[in-house]
């Protein structure tokens, strides 16, 4: 089986559409079915059920497809490993990064590449630390810069980076701009705008307040999204509670430290345990570890 023929599987199993994985393949539907089915007789079972202008992967297809993800993972590493033996860094990375760290993320990304200059980045941004933590155990990410999680696979390597508090975000022109702490007790007389539940800073959020024995915050407006959370913040009608470096650069909101209790974010690398890890990656990593040397 080539490999060629498993990108054309991992493809089609990520869209269940000939068409539009044909189209993302840059090959004809007719190549791509004749590939698919190839690799079935080769296989011995359908890895595909066609039910009417459906797509949908057979009970085969779905374990074969980790399989395959794996078997391109590593020969792309192993490809990697052998040209940096000769000296050559023009691999691409797959970063992810938690939108409140990216400004850090940024500042590495420039000390990278001067070092790396022909090495290649695509960098994901997401709120959410369980979609990074997929995206790392898939191998759609090489390692992903976060927050740890309670509830971690034990297939992923967890590097602590840093602890920052949670803390309160105001416009600066905000009537409770004037202070430097805020007890946790007075926050529920504030309307505040948050992530939905689910979303792993909010969850922080709530254990923050659980810890600190006082009824979890309702916020009046809840956004799955940090950046019009901080838009709506910048009106100065909302506050909200975030950590501290989200604030970076943005010298129209003030930071609000929360007397009364005393809860951190940890901050962390987080990237496949026993996984190749490609000179490029090691040196991107160890520029991130730097930052708080």
């Amino acid at each position: 089986m080539e490999l060629t023929q498993m990108k054309y599987f991992v493809k089609l199993a990520e869209e269940l559409n000939f068409t539009e994985a044909a189209k993302k393949l840059f090959i004809t539907q007719s190549t791509l079915s004749l590939s698919i089915k190839r690799m079935e007789e080769e296989c011995g079972t359908p890895l595909f059920d066609r039910i009417g202008k459906g797509t949908y992967l057979t009970d085969a297809g779905r374990v074969f497809v980790e399989f395959a993800r794996r078997a391109i993972s590593e020969t792309e590493a192993g490809i990697r490993s052998m040209k940096e033996m000769k000296g050559i860094f023009t691999g691409r990375l797959h970063i992810g990064v938690t939108y409140s760290l990216h400004d850090i993320l940024n500042d590495c990304i420039l000390r990278f590449t001067e070092r790396f200059p022909d090495a290649c980045l695509s960098i994901l941004e997401s709120n959410s630390v369980k979609e990074l933590e997929e995206l790392v155990l898939k191998g759609e990410l090489d390692f992903a810069f976060t927050y740890s999680s309670r509830r971690m696979s034990p297939l992923l390597s967890c590097y602590q980076l840093f602890h920052t508090p949670l803390c309160v975000i105001a416009h600066k022109n905000h009537p409770i701009a004037s202070q430097d702490t805020i007890p946790i007790k007075e926050l529920s007389k504030y309307p505040f705008v948050i992530f939905p539940h689910g979303i792993h800073t909010r969850m922080e959020i709530e254990q923050m307040f659980i810890r600190a024995n006082m009824p979890v915050l309702e916020p009046r407006i809840e956004v799955n999204d940090a950046s019009m959370i901080l838009r709506m913040v910048d009106t100065g009608r909302w506050l909200t509670i975030l950590s501290k470096g989200v604030v970076a650069h943005k010298g129209s909101l003030k930071v609000i430290q929360i007397s009364g209790t005393h809860y951190n974010l940890c901050g962390c690398l987080i990237r496949p345990k026993d996984k190749y890890q490609s000179e490029l990656e090691k040196a991107f990593c160890e520029i991130i570890k730097s930052h708080w040397e």
